[in-house]
């Protein structure tokens, strides 16, 4: 599996039930998983650029959601290693 070089937050309508299992058959994300706060659900992608934003875009488009916003890793926090290596 390729390391992680994004994050998407993804909010939806508070109507909508759970959405990870819909964004993990967006094709390029690694995994997503539901969670609460602010945004409900946390997405990883290996994509980076114009690759990214059309998973986000396709992510968009799923019904209920309202947002979803890119948050490309760092430099830095790339080279951290993943839960896979603990």
């Amino acid at each position: 599996q390729e390391p992680t070089k994004a994050y998407v937050l993804v909010q939806t309508d508070p109507r909508t039930d759970r959405i990870a299992e819909m964004v993990r058959a967006v094709p390029g994300v690694l995994f997503a998983v539901d969670v609460r706060g602010p945004y409900d659900a946390l997405a990883g992608s290996d994509r980076a650029g114009s690759a990214l934003e059309a998973i986000i875009g396709q992510i968009r488009g799923l019904p209920g959601v309202i947002r979803a916003l890119p948050a490309p890793l760092s430099a830095a926090s790339a080279d951290l290693p993943s839960a896979d290596a603990a």
